[in-house]
Order: structure tokens, then sequence, then C-alpha cells
């Protein structure tokens, strides 16, 4: 169906805007990073058989998996894009991977070009792909209109959205119409819903998350000799409050105190979500008494009853294998949470503010079993800190209930997949 004049009109005067923001868009860090490709230049050319849109980290470990488990015996040529560089990162060490694992398989990664429609077209014609897979919510009327163009069917996968986002979405509902996918996957009731209101009930089916196919089998160790290994499992009960942010700092102070009070000798490590607020951490906690340690001054254990705070990346996933009791931030406040399936992993029950529609696609089911325990209060966090410090759940028994719950739930990557080989 050809667009109407309207929907032509709209992206004409869509198209013009771009020219007027690129200078603005170049002075922005994040996206000054890859620009040459953002419009074109040194942007892959060449058939490709499968263009996946991955826009940040998040999206391109999805991409990741859906890559490795492409079926065998067949050479495919994927282009996947990203908006930032962590998700090209990830890209790369990916493609990387699959020139040893999987060499009939070759993944070539790029910056997505901005979402210009002259700027898209042109994309679209040098790469020629037989299927365009979406991943979450990116729904950029400059991407859907060249795939129009070109007649490259569009798969929005493990696809979400929230209430204001279909309110946004709303908006440009006429033109949106008129560019709908083929098929969109989505990962809730809610969001299908959602998706069908915009799209057509007829487009649109659930799936399963493909986050729980990602799930470990089994959680990662710290090596012996490891940095980790040797400053926390000296023995010492470790409380780890994670990615905690800005907004929720005062609720988490106070519980921190309350849990130092009540048990002196237990060390607590406070990952902060955002290495600017280290300053601030360092005297609040210095001013409540609590005398904090700096992680990167650490070369062994600190004395019982430290409160560190972690100013190294990379070490929190690995801190839950230590720890005793963990707090997920994010979640005090309407922030959407922070990942509690990485202490889950480790056998952890977490404990997380009320807040955590960020993974609200892992099901309420998750509290109902007892392997989330929700808090509101910085006194019912530190309460419930010091009841999982005293006598924490088994290891061994968690991590079985959480296999359960999760084997329940895979599935999304074989599905998306069955989807992407009928338009092969």
């Amino acid at each position: 169906m050809a667009l109407n004049g309207n929907c032509k009109t709209l992206l004409g005067l869509y198209n013009l805007l771009w020219p007027l923001a690129l200078p603005a868009l170049w002075l922005a860090p994040r996206l000054r990073e890859g620009f040459g490709q953002r419009i074109l230049r040194g942007f892959p050319e060449g058939f490709m058989d499968i263009w996946i849109q991955a826009a940040s980290g998040g999206e391109a470990y999805l991409a990741r998996e859906l890559v490795l488990n492409m079926p065998t015996g067949r050479a495919l040529r994927i282009l996947v894009t990203t908006n930032t560089r962590q998700g090209y990162e990830i890209l790369e060490r990916t493609a990387a991977e699959l020139a040893e694992l999987r060499p009939e398989l070759s993944l070539v990664p790029a910056y997505c070009p901005f979402d210009q429609p002259s700027l898209m077209s042109r994309a679209m014609e040098r790469t020629s792909p037989k299927v365009l897979v979406i991943l979450e919510t990116e729904l950029w009327p400059g991407l859907l209109a060249a795939a129009r163009e070109f007649d490259v069917p569009v798969l929005v996968a493990n696809a979400r959205m929230n209430p204001s986002s279909l309110a946004g979405y709303l908006c440009a509902g006429s033109l949106l119409r008129q560019l709908a996918p083929q098929r969109v996957l989505a990962i809730s009731s809610e969001a299908a819903l959602r998706f069908s209101i915009l799209f057509g009930a007829e487009r649109v089916e659930r799936m399963h998350n493909i986050k729980f196919d990602r799930f470990p089998a089994l959680p990662p160790t710290a090596p012996e000799g490891s940095p980790l290994r040797t400053i926390l499992g000296d023995g010492t009960p470790w409380a780890v409050f994670a990615s905690v942010r800005r907004e929720e700092e005062p609720e988490v102070l106070q519980a921190l105190k309350m849990i130092h009070e009540a048990r002196p000798r237990t060390s607590l490590a406070l990952f902060p979500r955002h290495m600017h607020r280290l300053d601030f951490w360092r005297e609040a906690l210095y001013e409540a008494g609590l005398s904090p340690v700096m992680r990167s001054g650490l070369t062994g254990p600190p004395p019982p009853g430290s409160t560190v705070v972690w100013d190294t990346f990379g070490e929190l996933t690995g801190a839950y294998e230590f720890c005793k009791a963990a707090f997920v931030g994010g979640s005090l406040r309407p922030l959407g949470g922070q990942n509690f399936l990485e202490p889950l992993s480790h056998g952890i029950v977490p404990l997380s503010g009320p807040h955590w529609s960020n993974f609200s696609w892992i099901g309420r089911e998750i509290v109902e079993q007892g392997l989330l325990r929700e808090v509101q209060t910085p006194a019912e966090l530190a309460e419930a800190m010091i009841k999982n410090l005293r006598r924490p759940p088994l290891r061994e028994a968690v991590r079985a209930k959480v296999d359960a719950y999760v084997d329940s739930r895979r599935g999304g990557t074989k599905q998306v997949i069955k989807h992407i080989e009928s338009y092969l």
C-alpha cells in the first residue's frame, strides 16, 4: 500500500529538519562517537541478509544472543547497528567471537545512521537486507520508511512499550500506522495491547523475553588470586548496596547507618550507579561516622565493619558471590530499578524498592515466590538486610528455585529466529 499524501508531506518535513539539527548533534560527545557512520561516511556496504538495530548495550547483548543461536550450516552476513559506544564495543567482541566459533556467520557492526529519511534510504539501498529486525522499541519513521521503500519486511522483537511511550507514538499515529512493521513480538500482555492499539492486533503476538535465555546456567566465579576474592573472601560478612541512584541517596544513607549500628562488624559495599556521585558519598559517609574506604585504595581485605565505596568498574556482579545480603537500587524512587537477576544467579535473594518497572518483564511472581523482597522505607530496608545477614537463605536452594522460574520462561530467542528464517 502506497503512503498517502499527508504521510509523504510529514516525512518530507521531517527530512528537512535533520540538516538543521546535525551541528547540534555533533556537539554531543555521545553522538560524536561514530559520527561519520551516522551520516554514512564509512558505513558498511554490500548485501546483508539481516539488519538488526540494537539501540544500546542491553539490546546489543540481545542481538548477540540471536546471532550466536542462528541455525548452523547456513552462511549469513548480518549488519548490527547501535547508537552507543558500549553497544558498538559489545558488537565488535561478538564479531571476533563469531570469526572463531561460527565462521559461516559474518557480523558487521556499525553505528546506526541518523534517522533522516534520505540517509536511511541510502543505507537501506547500500545493504539491501532481506529483513530488518528492531529490538525492543526503536520506532523511527525514517528507518521504517526506508524499509517500506525497498520492500524490506520489519520484525520488532523483544518488544516493549510503556504508557508514556504509547502516548508519544499516538501523536504520530497516522504516520506510524502507514509504516507499520509486518510483525511485533511483545514480551508482555500489556506491551502487546499497546502495540495492538498502535498497529492492529493482527500484527502482534507474545513472546518470552530473550533476557531469560541469557540467564547463566552457572554464575560466574572469581578465580583464585583475583582482587575481588582477596578483598571480599576473608569470611567477613558483607552487605552490598548496588547501583544506588542519586534520588535515593538519603534513604540508603539512613539504612547504612542503621545496619552499622546494629551490626558494627558487618562490612558494607556501596556501588553508586554513577561515578560522579563518589565525592558526595565520601563526604556523606564521613559526616555519618561511617569512615568510608575507597575500593581503589584496597589491596587486601579492609577491617571488619568497613564501609567501602566502589570507585572501580566491572566488579559488582562478582561481589554478589561473597555477600550475605544485597539491595539493588534505582528502586526506592520511581526510577525503574536495576538488574536484580544478577544477585539471584548467585543464590542471593535481593531486596528492592517498589519501583522496578524496567524489569517488570520478569513478572510479579518473582515476589510471590519469595525470590525478591520489596521494601518501602529505610527502616524496612535495614531490617530486611539485617535479617538476611543473620540467617541468609541457602544459596543452593535459592538457585534451584530461580532456575525453575527462568527455565519455564526460556525460548524467546528461538521464537524470534523462527520468524527471521521465514523472511530469509
